[in-house]
């Protein structure tokens, strides 16, 4: 890995507890307290880039997070864990990913593991696709037959849609391209070409809804798109879908080695650079600070810990050309 860019601004989200949530793009929003969520995105970043104190850290707070066998959202700004906030199955399934990564890397590795192996049956029981497609990301780390498994478990949820409609619920709305992105990732590791193919597919789909009648961006939250609406909702455009799409492409570019996958790679990647609908860029250069969102009444200017995760992830994948 050649050495990275600065990150000044995300450096200091990162104390000698945790990540603080949210930001006003200046200073830290200190009564938003602490997240697991972005504890656990952060978690990917910093292992990626072999940050060992960061990651230090980030795992630490994780370790925290779980009071009396239960795992938990949310720490106050005094550090206190928020019992009343009990982790969603999304952020578990994301936990999956985050310690595979670092089962791979030999970083807390029994540790890492019995984590995976604790939340597997919680989330096994969803029915959310977004989930399976955190889980088999994170299982990928741990060898074909665990793998295999769940990639037979997320492609159920795509096998018998229809062709017009290449997902599994009535309405598009945030993370889908992580689906892809999972897909392209078993393919490439397991060298599974119908796994990249079902991938292109799911990622052809979300590509056609992002740039059809409008310029390319991720589906705005305010409306999102149901299935019969032509365009897709224009706000408001939020950077982790922006994200997504750019590993997506990332990873099929990896497999391919096809220019025109890099090509739509860079095209998201260029979303941050202010080829969006306000034409406006979407981070500072000074300190790679990343805005939250393209809104109808502009650029929303706060900072929160996972817009600057997903961005600091993209341009990563974008400049090493790998994937996490």
């Amino acid at each position: 890995m050649s050495t990275f860019v600065e990150t000044p601004f995300f450096n200091r989200l990162i104390d000698d507890f945790g990540i603080w949530q949210h930001t006003d793009g200046v200073k830290i929003i200190a009564e938003d307290g602490y997240s697991l969520e972005a504890a656990v995105r952060a978690l990917l970043l910093t292992l990626t880039l072999d940050r060992v104190d960061q990651s230090e850290v980030l795992f630490t707070y994780i370790l925290r997070s779980v009071q009396q066998g239960n795992l938990y959202g949310f720490a106050d700004a005094n550090r206190n864990i928020i019992t009343a906030k009990p982790v969603t199955d999304e952020v578990a399934a994301q936990l999956i990913w985050a310690m595979g990564l670092a089962y791979s890397k030999d970083f807390h590795r029994n540790e890492a593991y019995q984590f995976i192996a604790s939340l597997l049956p919680r989330v096994e029981k969803s029915t959310n696709v977004l989930n399976h497609a955190y889980v088999l990301l994170g299982v990928l780390y741990l060898g074909k037959e665990f793998a295999e498994h769940y990639y037979v478990k997320l492609s159920t949820f795509i096998n018998g849609t229809d062709e017009d409609w290449v997902w599994p619920e009535q309405t598009l709305t945030y993370g889908t391209g992580i689906v892809p992105f999972a897909f392209l990732r078993y393919g490439m590791v397991h060298k599974d070409e119908s796994a990249a193919q079902l991938g292109r597919k799911v990622l052809s789909f979300l590509e056609e809804r992002c740039t059809l009648d409008r310029q390319r961006g991720p589906i705005g939250t305010d409306g999102w798109m149901p299935r019969g609406t032509r365009v897709a909702s224009l706000y408001s455009q939020l950077p982790t879908e922006t994200a997504y799409m750019v590993w997506a492409w990332a990873a099929a570019y990896q497999m391919s080695g096809n220019p025109l996958d890099k090509e739509r790679r860079d095209a998201w990647m260029q979303w941050f650079d202010g080829i969006n609908i306000l034409r406006a860029v979407m981070y500072d250069p000074s300190d790679l600070h990343c805005f939250d969102s393209i809104n109808p009444f502009g650029v929303d200017y706060h900072s929160s810990a996972n817009s600057n995760i997903c961005f600091l992830l993209s341009k990563y994948m974008s400049t090493e050309n790998v994937t996490v």
